[in-house]
Order: structure tokens, then sequence, then C-alpha cells
């Protein structure tokens, strides 16, 4: 897969990983994102916790279930915590 770039908002969480094993991303922006796993194919809540990334943080080629505690973790979601947006470029496999 190639990777992509998209821009996220603080309101809600954008699908960056779809049915995966592994995923990389960085935050390409001034404002942190905030990484979100799930088990299913529907976003966490705007108001769910997640893993903190800052400015040139990421991850290269992660084992999903290695970001999240539930076991069949496969979906990974991203939004900006501060600042209105934020940048994500990102490959999932």
């Amino acid at each position: 897969m190639a990777l992509a770039s998209t821009e996220v908002t603080t309101s809600e969480y954008i699908k960056i990983g779809d049915d995966t094993a592994t995923i990389t991303f960085q935050c390409q922006s001034n404002n942190p994102i905030v990484i979100g796993i799930t088990t299913n194919n529907v976003g966490p809540s705007s108001t769910s916790v997640g893993l903190i990334y800052k400015h040139f943080e990421g991850e290269v080629k992660k084992t999903v279930t290695d970001l999240s505690h539930e076991s069949g973790a496969a979906y990974v979601w991203a939004k900006a915590l501060t600042g209105g947006t934020a940048t994500v470029v990102y490959e999932d496999a």
C-alpha cells in the first residue's frame, strides 16, 4: 500500500486502518493526534480516550493489537487532540 495523508479534526475520529493487522502512521502537524483502536468498523466516540502522538511521533509497522488492550483489534482511528485540525500520514497493511 502507498502512504496516504489526511487532515483530522477534534470533533470525530477518522478511520486510517481498515481491518488491518499492522499500521504505520506519523503526526505531521504541530497539533497532536489521538489514535483510537476498535474491534469493529465503528469509530470511537469523540470523547473516547486514545494514544497521543506529538509532531513527528508515530509507529512503523506496529501490530494493531499491540496498541490496544482488546483482543481482535483491527480498526485504527485518528483525531486531533487540540488546535482544531491535525495532519496524519498513514499506511495500513
